[in-house]
């Protein structure tokens, strides 16, 4: 068995091993891009095969924002409800990328982009929990 790396790669043990935990942050992002474009397009297929008024009040935004809802529209396949969901994932796909970033950089031993990218994480968390503070 040959084990010679093809002329001119520099790859070893520890470069695959970096390898892996980046192609793990590349495939979490994929993986939230399509899930999300994926439950968008279904949606939309079926809000145009099947069209309704959706009046975006406040009223009615805050009816749609509780479990039971949620958990009937997705038993139901509302469109609108998937919608949401996709939205959701869609905005939790950079944040799982930074939750993964920290794993990466961390496997790497690389502690300042460890500490850089918890920062980041902090941040964001942190505004979240203000949020919904002011929604109150």
């Amino acid at each position: 068995m040959n084990n010679h790396n093809p002329p001119g790669s520099q790859l070893h043990a520890g470069n695959t091993e970096e390898l892996n935990v980046y192609a793990d942050v590349y495939k979490v992002l994929l993986a939230g891009m399509v899930l999300s474009t994926g439950l968008f397009a279904a949606a939309i297929i079926k809000a145009l095969l099947q069209p309704q008024f959706v009046p975006l009040t406040p009223e009615w935004i805050k009816q749609h924002y509780h479990w039971r809802v949620i958990v009937e529209g997705i038993r139901s396949f509302d469109p609108t409800v998937i919608m949401m969901i996709a939205t959701v994932l869609l905005i939790l796909t950079p944040i799982s990328r930074v939750v993964v970033s920290v794993y990466a950089f961390a496997v790497d031993h690389d502690r300042k982009f460890v500490f850089v990218t918890l920062s980041v994480l902090s941040v964001i968390i942190l505004t979240v929990v203000l949020g919904l503070f002011g929604l109150r």
